[in-house]
């Protein structure tokens, strides 16, 4: 349940916001461990909303850093 939920509140905030916004939201609530909006921009650019989704749970069980 809790992935699911996750997952419907990154899509909506991509949704609403468009994804610059989006990354830009997420870091402000402290959920990346990138040094800038920029990087994590790079990163993520061309990825799909479902990969940054992936990324940001490995990220939160701290498998990954951005």
């Amino acid at each position: 349940m809790e992935t699911t939920l996750i997952e419907e509140g990154v899509e909506a905030v991509f949704k609403k916001l468009g994804p610059v916004k989006a990354i830009k939201f997420f870091q402000s609530m402290g959920i990346n461990k990138g040094d800038s909006v920029k990087e994590i921009e790079s990163i993520t650019e061309k990825m799909t909303r479902k990969e940054v989704i992936e990324l940001m749970k490995k990220a939160k069980k701290g498998q990954t850093a951005f």
